[in-house]
């Protein structure tokens, strides 16, 4: 066997390894932990791609690793959008010695520009992407890598016609924090707010854009790939606010602008969870775990602030949005009617589950 035989078959073993760590992260609901099972994969994909001289699907997988470590650790979707294009642009300048390295190129931008787009769209673009990637592959002999795209250009052929509601994973869906909120944006939420609650139940446009200017840091948005399928919406209010909404025997219409206070480190802290809301199909287990991790650091990280919650209200209008209160265990105060109930979760609680070492890893 020569020496260039050897390096191929060698080359085979680690996409191997690549898509045997691809299967594995498939099992890991931790984002930072499957962040870190993805670096595995990006780096076993480089090694092989390296052996095989493919230069072109090299620079793209350091590319498209570094891209979805900043899809999940920041919000500036757009800016790594664009800037990707440009390096995808720069790679193709790069590397075209053979006329295939245009392949997965061609490839990238497609997935690049499906992922900006809603579900469908994304799950189209992704059967293009790896359909040009499997030929790519097949011409410079990586034929681990060609069986991984074909096996994801079978799944998302079954995503299209099975939907999105029976074939999800956990490695697509994100829960980022909006600082600032676009046009768009609100229209998102205030759309989902009536499809999902009824327009009886949802605070007018304008209200909102209010809320949202008037407290910038209360709003996670879900997402799932790139498409915003739900948020959690909550509020840091005066005590006596608060006091005022535990004792009311209606949900509220509106909440006094000037009732909602920024955070103040040093300060007693009260927030109620106005609305927890995502797409009927998006409504499983795994995104509640997602939304219970979040929450639960968002705790921690404000007692790290010096920032100390002594309660937390939360209405719950959907089967949903119960099912997640009490997974974090928040305790049924009243019916407010037959359809809205109340949530607390007060200071002691807050401390047992979310700030005891010896309870909180349940949350990690």
């Amino acid at each position: 066997m020569d020496i260039s035989t050897i390096i191929i078959v060698v080359a085979q073993i680690f996409g191997i390894i690549s898509w045997l760590l691809l299967l594995y992260s498939y099992t890991r609901e931790d984002i930072d932990e499957l962040l870190l099972v993805q670096i595995g994969v990006c780096v076993f994909d480089v090694i092989s791609y390296l052996m095989l001289g493919a230069d072109a699907g090299l620079l793209i997988c350091l590319v498209e690793l570094i891209k979805t470590f900043l899809y999940y650790k920041t919000d500036k979707d757009k800016e790594i959008f664009i800037v990707s294009i440009v390096v995808y642009f720069l790679i193709g300048l790069l590397t075209i010695r053979h006329w295939y390295a245009c392949l997965p190129v061609l490839g990238s931008l497609i997935d690049s520009f499906g992922t900006s787009r809603d579900s469908k769209t994304a799950n189209a673009c992704s059967i293009v992407s790896n359909t040009l990637w499997t030929i790519y592959d097949i011409l410079i002999l990586s034929y681990v890598g060609a069986f991984n795209d074909i096996v994801v250009v079978l799944c998302n052929v079954s995503v299209l016609f099975l939907g999105y509601s029976r074939i999800m994973h956990i490695s697509k869906f994100r829960i980022v924090k909006y600082g600032y909120l676009t046009k768009k944006t609100i229209k998102k939420i205030y759309d989902l707010d009536v499809k999902t609650y009824g327009k009886d139940n949802t605070w007018d446009y304008e209200y909102q854009k209010a809320v949202y200017k008037r407290n910038e840091d209360s709003l996670f948005v879900i997402k799932y790939k790139h498409d915003i399928c739900g948020y959690l919406n909550y509020l840091n209010l005066v005590p006596e606010e608060y006091e005022r909404l535990r004792r009311a025997r209606k949900m509220p219409d509106r909440i006094d602008l000037d009732k909602i206070i920024p955070f103040k480190s040093n300060r007693k802290t009260y927030l109620i969870f106005e609305s927890i809301n995502v797409k009927k199909e998006y409504e499983k287990d795994q995104t509640i775990n997602l939304i219970c991790r979040k929450i639960a650091s968002f705790i921690k990280q404000k007692q790290r602030q010096r920032i100390y919650i002594h309660g937390i209200l939360g209405y719950a209008i959907t089967e949903f949005e119960e099912n997640v209160y009490i997974s974090l265990g928040f305790t049924k105060v009243k019916d407010l009617d037959e359809r809205i109930k109340l949530y607390e979760l007060k200071e002691d609680d807050i401390k047992e589950i979310f700030l005891d070492e010896d309870n909180v890893r349940l949350f990690r």
